[in-house]
């Protein structure tokens, strides 16, 4: 099959080949077509790996960890509340309940102030220190919950919450966050 190609004379003058030698021109730009080629696919591999990577990692909530999701929070019948702190911020809650047979424990702010954080805390090896988190960023001023974490009979594991402007309930005074429960 014979190829067409027409080259300005622009472009013939950059080409490492004699002008009018139009079968290596064209293998010349077969070549960096093909180059450009695998670029582009490499570059569309290496985002779409990285898409995964960031869509997995931007849910607290995953099979491995046993977070519900604030609408399996929402289901739950007869919460119960564990902890409640009146806070400058609003009311910031520790509430606990029972969803597909195993109980979970999770956070709620109540008439929070506009522009703060709900943070849920949890700690998992009995030092105090939040091993884990879901938060629930600028708040509106209307009641919100966090994901929820399955509670344990064990002492080490507790939780606690705040509504703060910093990154952590320990990064606040104590007045705006529950202690742990």
């Amino acid at each position: 099959m014979a190829h067409s190609l027409e080259v300005s004379p622009q472009f013939e003058r950059a080409l490492p080949c004699r002008p009018g030698d139009h079968r290596l021109t064209e293998l010349l730009l077969l070549k960096r077509r093909k180059k450009m080629r695998r670029r582009i696919l490499g570059v569309l591999a290496t985002a779409a790996a990285f898409a995964g990577l960031v869509g997995a990692a931007a849910t607290p909530a995953s099979a491995a960890s046993n977070w519900i999701d604030p609408d399996q929070v929402l289901s739950i019948t007869n919460p119960k509340t564990a902890l409640s702190k009146d806070t400058p911020a609003g009311t910031v809650q520790v509430r606990y309940g029972t969803y597909g047979g195993g109980q979970y424990g999770w956070g709620r702010a109540v008439s929070p102030t506009p522009g703060y954080n709900l943070i849920f805390e949890v700690d998992t090896n009995g030092n105090r220190v939040a091993d884990r988190s879901a938060w629930v960023k600028n708040l509106s001023g209307k009641t919100v919950w966090t994901h929820g974490y399955p509670t344990s009979s064990s002492s080490k594991v507790a939780f606690r919450a705040c509504i703060t402007r910093h990154d952590s309930c320990a990064a606040t005074n104590s007045e705006h966050r529950t202690g742990w429960w």
